[in-house]
């Protein structure tokens, strides 16, 4: 499988979509706003791409492409960026 790095992602986003998921990073209650987050979640799974540890630093990267992350909270958006794509693979599994 190839890497769905930031150039294939920069390549994807191109439709001009404003679509925006408000995500609580912190855990404190507080949501922010992101946007392009459904379309990263849907890339991702389109390929396969699994919930893991290496998931939250492919996610991180995709949305900077489109939202400004501060430094020192990358670790708590790559933490809440791989709790909400979890959660959206699992809604999104087949039932059966």
């Amino acid at each position: 499988m190839s890497d769905p790095g930031p150039l294939a992602w920069k390549m994807c986003t191109c439709s001009g979509s404003d679509d925006v998921t408000q995500v609580d990073v912190h855990g404190n209650g507080v949501a922010v706003g992101l946007v392009g987050l459904k379309q990263a979640f849907q890339h991702l799974r389109s390929l396969g791409v699994e919930p893991a540890g290496s998931t939250a630093e492919q996610l991180l990267t995709m949305i900077q492409v489109q939202n400004y992350v501060p430094r020192s909270a990358q670790e708590a958006y790559k933490a809440a960026l791989l709790r909400e794509y979890a959660a959206y693979c699992a809604k999104e599994q087949p039932s059966g």
